[in-house]
């Protein structure tokens, strides 16, 4: 009997394979994001292999090898603009030599509609785009320099001033939103004063003195951080993100419905050096992204104001590939700060661009361009709070990524 359990101590473990993904319950636009667990005896190796539908080759093939504690977790995408809409079945296994170790299955739900999901379409393929990215979503998968992608705001003066009268021939925006989507196209941002209510801005107040008052998400009193993703829990948040008024200007903007990507909420201003969101929340094709900042308190001068650098979003995108820079991987941002930012600076110094603070009232909104330039002002007084919300949209169709970190982003349908 000691010879028989010594045997089986010696055993190798016994692979195992399970894969998830968000997907499976929600239909999603864009990449699909799908997570697997391997576990393997430490130092094994083994391959990966995913099938998508019948296909009888896999559609990704990737080497595995385990650490010392024998466990690898890891991710991979689809480019479900690829796929037919509805579900699609993956077939999951893992080889060591010719045998199959060990096999997983998941079906996700597809959904890419509209016309621009269409236009997607049809230029992955013509690109050749892979059905599957396994290492980092990037800018290179897919081609910016078609220029029938272009989205209105970004052209002529004489097209942008023909798509405007388009709008206001056919009714599809009145006097006031073609005035603001005007002020949209030549300044890179548009403000909606006044557009949440008195009662809203009291709820959504209310939402950020629980989070203080309880440190949800580690929050520390008096700093800068921002807090992410409080529209899961908190009811007023997500009304805000999914604001009538907001969506109304951002379908006019895009010429689609906007999909809300995430929420950063901030007790204080956030003192972030000067960017252009492209490079964080970046969409296929450009354009296809707006930030909204909402604030929730009357801004005071030293709070650490936004700020903005009108016309700015005309600057050059900026993208990880076109500069070397490799993705940002475990926080560290040391290379990004290294590269990136001394481009958006040497951009604006060469162009002249100066940064304008925007002094909001409680309720205001701004919705800005996804290249415009801009930053958190350094606060000069401490105690005072800049209360404001964030959050991102993408155009419905459009495919969403984080090209400073080579992730995968996720839409929601409102």
């Amino acid at each position: 009997m000691r010879i028989l359990r010594g045997l089986l101590g010696l055993r190798k473990p016994r692979v195992r394979l399970h894969a998830a993904s968000a997907a499976e319950v929600t239909p999603t636009q864009g990449l699909i994001q799908v997570h697997y667990d391997v576990t393997l005896a430490g130092g094994e190796t083994a391959v990966l292999e995913v099938f998508v539908g019948d296909g009888p080759e896999p559609a990704l093939r990737r080497p595995l090898t385990a650490g010392p504690e024998g466990s690898i977790r890891d991710w991979f995408a689809l480019h479900g603009h690829l796929l037919p809409n509805g579900p699609a079945s993956l077939r999951l296994r893992v080889l060591q030599g010719d045998r199959e170790a060990a096999a997983d299955a998941v079906t996700v739900q597809v959904s890419n509609v509209g016309d621009l999901a269409a236009w997607v379409r049809s230029r992955l393929e013509s690109r050749g785009t892979p059905l599957i990215v396994a290492d980092a979503c990037d800018s290179t998968l897919y081609d910016y320099a078609d220029a029938s992608a272009t989205a209105w705001f970004d052209r002529t003066p004489e097209e942008i001033e023909a798509h405007l009268a388009a709008l206001a021939r056919s009714g599809a925006a009145d006097a006031d939103e073609i005035a603001g989507l005007r002020r949209f196209a030549e300044n890179g941002y548009v403000a909606l004063p006044g557009a949440i209510a008195d009662e809203h801005l009291g709820r959504l107040n209310a939402a950020l003195d629980h989070v203080v008052e309880n440190r949800v998400k580690g929050y520390a009193w008096g700093s800068s951080e921002r807090i992410e993703s409080l529209h899961e829990s908190y009811p007023a948040i997500r009304e805000l993100w999914t604001h009538p008024r907001i969506l109304r200007m951002l379908e006019l903007i895009f010429g689609a419905p906007a999909r809300p990507c995430q929420t950063l909420s901030y007790i204080f201003g956030s003192q972030q050096e000067h960017h252009q969101d492209t490079i964080h929340l970046t969409p296929f094709p450009a354009g296809r992204m707006c930030g909204v900042w909402t604030a929730l308190e009357d801004v005071q001068a030293g709070s650490g104001e936004l700020m903005v650098f009108p016309k700015s979003h005309r600057l050059p995108r900026v993208y990880m590939a076109d500069h070397g820079a490799p993705k940002v991987t475990d926080g560290d941002w040391s290379t990004f700060g290294e590269v990136i930012v001394p481009a958006w600076t040497r951009m604006i110094e060469e162009q002249g661009f100066a940064p304008t603070p925007y002094r909001a009232k409680a309720g205001d909104v701004l919705i800005w361009h996804e290249n415009l330039m801009h930053a958190g002002a350094p606060r000069t007084d401490m105690e005072k709070s800049r209360r404001s919300i964030v959050g991102h949209y993408f155009a419905e169709g459009a495919i969403a990524y984080y090209d400073s970190s080579g992730m995968p982003g996720t839409t929601h349908q409102v």
